[in-house]
């Protein structure tokens, strides 16, 4: 009879015992079920993603190109901007040369005497024009000097 009760009690232990294997094991396969359709979404959005990116790049390439291009034509513009730079700083060396030797020989006259003495409202612009130009020459050397010391 003892044999009796513990072959029982083997047996209801092994029931007991595959009722909580089967219950785990179910948990187990609900949960890889789920990592299953967790992965198949990711791999859906993953594409997604990358089909998105491989848009973004392709347009930032256009882009890039598109942006190349404008720069090289804006070359240009630059170019001829330089020139006219160029030509406009050479006109207006030339303009003070010019009137530089005119103030200058204006001057010289005016302390040989050998012209008259301007009146009235020509005598004031020469006045203005020779303080003018010693003014600018002023200006000028104390730049040379400011230039020259550093």
């Amino acid at each position: 009879m003892l044999l009796e009760i513990s072959a029982l009690l083997i047996a209801v232990a092994f029931v007991i015992l595959t009722f909580y294997l089967i219950r785990t094991l179910q948990a187990v396969k609900n949960s890889l079920d789920e990592v299953t359709n967790t992965l198949v979404q990711m791999k859906i959005e993953v594409r997604e993603i990358g089909d998105e990116v491989k848009e973004v790049v392709e347009k930032a390439n256009e882009m890039a190109v598109d942006l190349r291009t404008k720069l090289t034509m804006l070359d240009h513009l630059f170019s001829s901007a330089n020139d006219v730079g160029q030509i406009v700083h050479e006109l207006t060396s030339s303009i003070k040369e010019s009137a530089t030797s005119l103030i200058a020989s204006m001057t010289s006259f005016k302390n040989s005497k050998k012209i008259a003495q301007p009146t009235g409202r020509w005598h004031s612009l020469f006045e203005g024009v020779i303080a003018a130009v010693d003014l600018w020459q002023k200006v000028k050397s104390s730049r040379s000097n400011a230039h020259g010391t550093r």
